[in-house]
């Protein structure tokens, strides 16, 4: 067995799970600047083309053989492609032009609460006290920071439906996180490949609905950019990354690390964008470390 760098990396869960929040918070930011460069669904679909174009130079031999288990598992593929890929992506996208900054980062910090929920009740996992206080923490940095430290004005929060939008989106991709434990036995990089294929078909309505509503528009060279860094890390990186980091520790587990992206999203607007850093910032970012090493002891018992 390999014990090179990038062996040791591609067995280390905790900093699998970094990069993969650290690439998703970089995404709000790089959704951010994308307002008014280039069109949410053309944002949210053509990202997955890109990604198979980019990972096709890295397979290898990685699609040879898998030919039957394809086949075999073609539904379980294509329904994972379309939901975790293409409409968690399409509500994420719609439900940002609806609802509050606010309301979406409490409401997508509940996504580790239903993937821990789901795999109590799908796989029968247990959930000792010490971990759901370490879940608890890190929802309360995800708060800590949605409310910037001001956790009364919760109370002021009014939903919309760009919320159903996010509380839906975040069921399905706590359930394609329960769902990758069944995956077919075939590589990372291939698996990833075959969903994003289907993601891409499936994205095309998307795209032509957009169209024929009058919200599509070609993206500037800086949409471009966007898209291709979307493409990169965001979607293919992370998602790789979050395939493996489920298969070394199991989706509850995983979850925890959900929280991380509010968290680090904040901590790069300070350095990307200038905005002023206050002390919230630093107690969620200690909760949500604090929270993960704290459910992670109880680690032999999840």
């Amino acid at each position: 067995m390999s014990t090179g760098p990038i062996a040791r990396v591609w067995s280390n869960a905790w900093l699998l799970m970094f990069l993969t929040t650290l690439s998703w918070s970089s995404n709000v930011i790089a959704s951010r600047l994308a307002v008014g460069e280039i069109s949410a669904m053309v944002l949210a679909g053509v990202r997955w083309p890109v990604a198979c174009l980019m990972i096709w130079p890295f397979l290898g031999t990685q699609l040879q053989g898998t030919g039957p288990t394809i086949r075999k598992h073609w539904l379980y593929l294509f329904l994972m492609g379309t939901s975790g890929f293409t409409l968690y992506s399409a509500l994420f996208y719609l439900a940002g032009a609806h609802t509050t900054g606010i309301n979406l980062s409490i409401l997508l910090a509940v996504t580790p609460v239903f993937t821990v929920t789901m795999a109590w009740i799908v796989h029968r996992s247990r959930m000792p006290a010490i971990f759901i206080l370490g879940l608890g923490m890190t929802l309360a940095a995800a708060l800590l920071i949605a409310t910037k430290g001001n956790p009364g004005s919760l109370r002021e929060v009014t939903f919309n439906s760009g919320d159903i939008m996010i509380v839906i989106a975040a069921l399905i991709y706590s359930s394609f996180t329960i769902a990758l434990r069944r995956r077919p036995p075939m590589p990372s990089l291939a698996f990833f490949f075959v969903m994003s294929l289907f993601a891409t078909l499936t994205a095309v309505p998307l795209v032509v609905g957009e169209w024929l509503v009058g919200g599509l528009y070609w993206p500037s060279l800086k949409g471009w950019l966007i898209l291709i860094y979307s493409a990169a890390f965001p979607t293919l990186l992370a998602q790789v990354f979050y395939v493996r980091s489920v298969e070394l520790i199991g989706p509850q587990r995983t979850g925890l690390f959900y929280n991380l992206v509010p968290v680090l999203g904040a901590m790069l607007s300070v350095v990307l964008l200038n905005e002023p850093f206050a002390l919230y910032h630093g107690m969620a970012l200690l909760l949500v470390l604090g929270g993960i090493s704290i459910a992670e002891s109880s680690r032999g018992r999840v």
